[in-house]
């Protein structure tokens, strides 16, 4: 099954993507397992337990991460419908945002996943400053008070509805108002998505640049050393440019200096400040909202 409306406003379909075709992650993808597959595939055993679900669960994290690639790989995991609404086409659309809701619970089980809950939900007076004049990311436009409370009661909706697994995702946590976040029937999970490590960038190398023919002198483990502050997306884009690097060169595989001429084009994403930015606002968030 596949429904669009105009502007991607939302997508219902079978997923294609699985864990593996996603590099690095691996403590968001058993966080994921645990908070969202379980609860859709062990439900039974677990209230035998004794156990409550999380309500909803919140993805947060840099841009380029794979975050929704993450969620659609989670609904494949537990043989379930995904349902793909985007926060930012969501934006303006009142009157029919309940219509994404009302199907995540007709296609259910189902992962539900929005994206930008920041646009969607953002907190007064936050300041989106990493370090003085670095907005990098800030979100360009946000909902009004109305359209927001109304978001906030759709989503008190689906806590009747233990079959649709509520997923979300924002750029900066600090940045989301409490009432999405808080609420014990909302968004009382998280996960944090954090900047890629060497290792974490190798495996997305790998996937990227096994599309590639490759020379021999192609050390990715170097490669991925050397690439800094790049996410999935930069990451990617960086195969993509040693690829025509080595085109142009009229080489017929991928070789180290197609890689080096690469990373000097590029700009990653991720700032020395940025990633210090995220790993204090983590260490600062209350711990038990990332636990079961």
């Amino acid at each position: 099954m596949h429904r669009k409306l105009e502007n991607v406003f939302y997508e219902v379909r079978a997923p294609r993507l699985s864990w593996d075709d996603i590099g690095g992650l691996s403590g968001p993808k058993a966080k994921m397992k645990e908070m969202v597959c379980l609860p859709l595939t062990k439900a039974k055993e677990l209230r035998a337990m004794g156990v409550t679900f999380p309500a909803g669960v919140m993805l947060w994290g840099p841009l380029g991460l794979g975050i929704t690639m993450l969620a659609e790989a989670t609904a494949k995991e537990a043989g379930a419908t995904f349902v793909y609404v985007s926060g930012q086409e969501m934006l303006g659309k009142a009157d029919r945002m309940a219509q994404a809701f009302e199907m995540a619970v007709r296609e259910a089980p189902s992962v539900f996943f929005i994206s930008d809950i920041d646009w969607l939900c953002p907190r007064a007076g936050a300041s989106y400053e990493w370090a003085p004049g670095n907005f990098r990311g800030k979100t360009p436009t946000f909902a009004d008070i109305a359209f927001t409370e109304k978001f906030l009661a759709l989503l008190d909706g689906l806590l009747d509805v233990p079959e649709v697994r509520l997923v979300g995702s924002c750029y900066r946590i600090d940045v989301v108002d409490q009432a999405a976040i808080k609420e014990k029937k909302r968004f009382n999970r998280k996960i944090y998505v954090p900047p890629p490590s060497a290792r974490d960038r190798r495996e997305i190398l790998s996937i990227y640049a096994g599309k590639m023919p490759l020379a021999a002198d192609a050390d990715l483990d170097a490669i991925a050393r050397d690439a800094q502050g790049c996410t999935g997306w930069d990451i990617e884009n960086l195969c993509r440019k040693a690829a025509i690097v080595a085109v142009e060169e009229g080489v017929r595989a991928v070789g180290r200096r197609h890689f080096d001429a690469a990373l000097r084009s590029i700009t990653p994403w991720l700032t020395s400040d940025m990633v210090e930015g995220y790993d204090r606002i983590f260490r600062e968030d209350c711990p038990h909202h990332y636990s079961f």
